[in-house]
């Protein structure tokens, strides 16, 4: 015997309506409907916001209209999207903890990330060398760590030629030597697009130079982290300061003057708004909820798939929402920084399934014209996209010239009320080859959105009419 528990004491019935309709898609589930004697209540409010930093804006307005802040939370989906509530907020003077995770920048992969950074505009850093110069490991332990510092007077105390001089004097064997060959270069690159002000390039050609990037991403498919995600966050805060060295510096100087840090507290016993993830959350409420990042590739993720995969991020998202007891605000930004270019993002299709009558609407998702075919989240870029000299980086919009979108003009023409792709069309795409519709469907702004499934494993999300991709005859 299957008893429902299906009378909820937390929540309003406006904000309940809408939690029935995100969980009721769910094929898995036991039907249950939720219900509340709190009949009255406001609905529940979605905004589509221009990019991420109105996403940030738009929640502090609402924050400041009453100064609840112990009553308030913000629900991500993962810890890395924390970066611009944190800094939106100390901005503000808005207290906030971050609940589940350390705050962003006392995070390892970010603080190693910053050394690297430091030691370029500081080569007398000693703290930020030791940090950095074995990770991962070179063969440079504490004792190779001594034998560099004994050239301090020679190199005039900078610790990048007293490395060089250990390798030229073969104090370490020629693993270890072309290594320190490898770093050297990166910081001389470094040091030129510092000079350029290609202040994105410099800090993905360090990562990716001196064998972050690798090392974090090994270790997120061994653990299940998503260290590399907080890596790809300081790369889009780095694209968003002033792109000279005098920026630069500012940046990091902030960064070294301001950082607050939660020292033996527990997080949970401060005030100020909660920042956390939707997977926290679960037995906890708040007055005011905000869940946030609600486009496609962000949630549901990119890695959701399979039926049981979206299901999962459904009763995710489900779960987040009836963490409101009073106030429900759904976010959904149409533009997003991704390894520190601008993306153009579609919303997430779990706003789809609920009934527009249930939510009150601010915006709109495509409110001007499409500016790019497809929508898909970048790839992290290729070693060779950010090699030295390479032709493609301004095609592939980076660069402090490149320009993030391109007009598109429609290339599929409806002559009929039949849609313009069905599933299981064959089509072909000069950027991933051959592949297959897998869904179709109108959005309510009356286009029709289509799933290609590439056999060469990508998935890319296209609005029909500006598809960039050619249907296959056959016959």
């Amino acid at each position: 015997r299957t008893i429902k528990l299906e009378q909820n004491y937390r929540s309003t019935e406006p904000i309940l309506e809408v939690a029935n309709a995100i969980i009721k898609t769910n094929k898995s589930r036991h039907p249950k409907k939720l219900w509340t004697d709190k009949t009255l209540g406001e609905k529940p409010t979605l905004y589509y916001v221009q990019d991420d930093r109105d996403e940030v804006q738009r929640v502090i307005q609402i924050l400041r209209k009453d100064r609840r802040f112990n009553d308030s939370a913000v629900l991500y989906r993962t810890n890395a999207q924390s970066l611009a509530f944190e800094t939106g907020l100390k901005q503000e003077g808005i207290p906030y903890k971050v609940i589940g995770a350390l705050q962003f920048f006392d995070r390892e992969e970010v603080k190693d990330a910053l050394a690297l950074l430091y030691l370029l505009i500081n080569r007398r850093d000693e703290v930020s060398f030791r940090r950095i110069i074995n990770k991962p490991t070179r063969g440079i332990g504490p004792s190779a760590i001594e034998k560099i510092l004994a050239y301090r007077v020679t190199a005039e105390g900078d610790l990048l030629k007293m490395l060089a001089l250990a390798a030229e004097e073969k104090v370490f064997g020629p693993k270890t030597r072309e290594a320190i060959g490898k770093i050297l270069a990166a910081f001389d690159e470094a040091a030129r697009l510092l000079e350029i002000g290609d202040l994105v390039k410099l800090t993905m050609h360090l990562l990716e130079e001196c064998g972050l990037l690798d090392h974090f991403e090994a270790e997120d498919r061994k653990q299940g982290t998503f260290r590399v995600q907080n890596l790809e966050q300081l790369v889009n805060a780095i694209g968003q300061v002033d792109q000279t060295t005098e920026g630069f510096l500012l940046f990091l100087e902030q960064l070294a003057l301001d950082r607050t840090t939660l020292a033996d507290h527990d997080p949970r016993d401060l005030d100020g708004v909660t920042l956390i993830t939707m997977h926290n959350t679960k037995g906890l409420e708040f007055d005011r909820v905000f869940v946030v990042g609600l486009e496609e590739s962000v949630f549901p993720g990119r890695n959701a798939e399979s039926i049981d995969d979206i299901e999962e991020e459904r009763r995710t998202f489900y779960v987040a929402a009836t963490r409101a007891k009073r106030e429900l605000y759904l976010l959904s930004a149409k533009r997003r920084m991704l390894w520190g270019r601008t993306s153009l993002q579609l919303p997430s299709r779990f706003l789809d399934e609920i009934d527009k009558r249930l939510l009150t609407i601010i915006g709109s998702p495509l409110d001007e014209p499409p500016m790019q075919g497809f929508f898909t989240r970048p790839e992290r870029p290729s070693r060779s996209s950010w090699a030295i000299g390479g032709s493609n980086l301004i095609q592939q919009g980076f660069g402090k010239s490149a320009k993030p979108f391109t007009m598109k003009t429609e290339r599929h023409t409806q002559t009929s009320g039949e849609p313009l792709f069905v599933v299981g069309q064959r089509v072909h795409s000069d950027a991933y080859g051959e592949g297959e519709v897998i869904s179709s469907k109108e959005r309510p702004d009356g286009n029709e959105v289509i799933e290609v499934q590439f056999f060469g494993g990508k998935k890319a999300t296209y609005i029909a009419k500006y598809a960039d991709i050619e249907k296959i005859e056959t016959h």
